[in-house]
């Protein structure tokens, strides 16, 4: 599977990092017939194509000759590919990871907007659970009809549609947010802001952030108590309050001087929320440590992207710690090759895009994706514009309306 794979189709070209780490792959080269390196291969494959499950990629690995070519096996059976991907060691996969994502970091993109310039570099810290199944899943036992495991992860905002996983911390449901390893594990070097929910609020946590020279936004309770030391005059409708409180950890009795930025902001229900805001930049506007909160939901994207668009939300195979974790590794590495795509020939669109024709293109061509990839737009008009007028006041009333289909059978 690790030889020639340029001469294949797309999905083998953008691979070809297989060929760099394949001493990482042939731990197993005593193996028969399914190797490491076409187990990777396969579900990589699979998770690209949105494949529901093992048996669709066997069903598929019997219909395809160019996946056989790769791979180097005609057929497999069902339960050969989930014992295989239980035996595949997770650091393996971990350290394929990680040198596809420093290939990516080696990639020149376009050069971020100048109000993200201005912020500095940026990191957004949280983490997903992911539901097992009842019986399989026990290993990973959370409460009475629930097993989960949770990815905790370091999102690098390098751009504005440019987001990149460091990396994560896997861990079973149980391992809170705060969890002092899996923090220390995530959270960058200095430098680079930590963008965080309302779930690491943790006083001791941001003093800690604060000796260290961490600088971090987050997002504070309407409960959580402060001092308010003094206050500053804000010009923004949408501002409430910019002030220097003091916040003191209830444990140690230690206390620490930062900056609350209290907003305003309607949702898509037209319902107003105060947001409270803590950080410890003083360098930028009172409007801009909003912005800089609210780009803490490029992570919820990231999120909502591995799960609906890649093969998240539902792992093929739950049985051992050691599959599951192999999968997400497998579902990271995914993203990785679809950033690198998007960043290489299409910097402007997005990555859904990207992978929407990536898909229709795994055993075609680079030059047939790249055809489709940037097709001029053939629809020039703007559409049919609004042309003014005096807004209508009400909704139109609508009546009930009686409508009937069904076919006759002529005798």
């Amino acid at each position: 599977m690790t030889t020639k794979l340029a001469e294949q189709g797309l999905l083998c070209q953008v691979t070809t990092w297989l060929n760099r780490q394949a001493s990482l792959l042939f731990g197993d080269r005593y193996a028969k017939k399914l190797k490491w390196g076409s187990t990777v291969f396969l579900f990589l494959e699979a998770i690209l194509s949105g494949r529901t499950g093992t048996q669709a990629i066997v069903d598929h690995l019997l219909s395809s000759p160019w996946l056989q070519k790769c791979t180097g096996i005609e057929s497999i059976h069902q339960s050969s590919l989930n014992r295989k991907l239980g035996d595949l060691p997770p650091e393996v996969l971990g350290e394929l990871y990680l040198s596809v994502l420093q290939h990516l970091l080696e990639q020149k993109g376009p050069a971020p907007p100048k109000k993200l310039q201005k912020l500095g570099p940026l990191a957004v810290l949280d983490s997903t659970s992911l539901t097992l199944g009842r019986v399989r899943g026990k290993w990973a036992y959370l409460q009475s009809g629930k097993n989960a495991v949770k990815m905790h992860t370091c999102l690098h905002l390098t751009g504005e549609h440019t987001a990149i996983p460091m990396a994560p911390v896997l861990s079973t449901a149980a391992v809170a947010d705060l969890d002092t390893e899996v923090v220390d594990a995530l959270v960058p070097d200095k430098g680079v802001t930590c963008l965080v929910d309302r779930g690491y609020i943790h006083y001791a946590q941001y003093l800690k952030w604060q000796e260290e020279g961490i600088h971090f936004v987050a997002r504070l309770k309407q409960n959580s108590q402060v001092k308010v030391l003094r206050t500053r005059k804000v010009t923004a409708a949408e501002l409430v309050l910019d002030a220097d409180v003091e916040l003191k950890c209830p444990k140690t009795g230690k206390t620490g001087v930062f900056r609350l930025v209290e907003y305003l902001y309607t949702d898509k229900k037209g319902k107003r929320h105060r947001v409270r805001v803590l950080t410890n930049r003083w360098d930028v506007k009172a409007m801009e440590v909003a912005q800089l909160y609210r780009y803490r939901w490029k992570v919820e994207l990231f999120f909502k992207f591995m799960k609906s668009s890649l093969h998240l939300k539902k792992i093929y195979s739950s049985r051992t710690s050691e599959a599951v974790w192999n999968l997400i590794y497998l579902n990271l590495i995914a993203y990785v090759l679809c950033e690198e795509l998007r960043l290489r020939y299409a910097p402007q669109e997005r990555i859904g895009r990207v992978l929407a024709v990536f898909r229709l293109y795994l055993s075609g061509t680079l030059a047939d994706f790249l055809k489709h990839l940037n097709r001029a737009k053939e629809r020039t008009s703007k559409g049919r514009r609004n042309k003014g007028g005096r807004p209508q006041t009400r909704a139109k009333r609508l009546k009930p309306q009686r409508i009937l289909f069904h076919s006759v059978m002529n005798n």
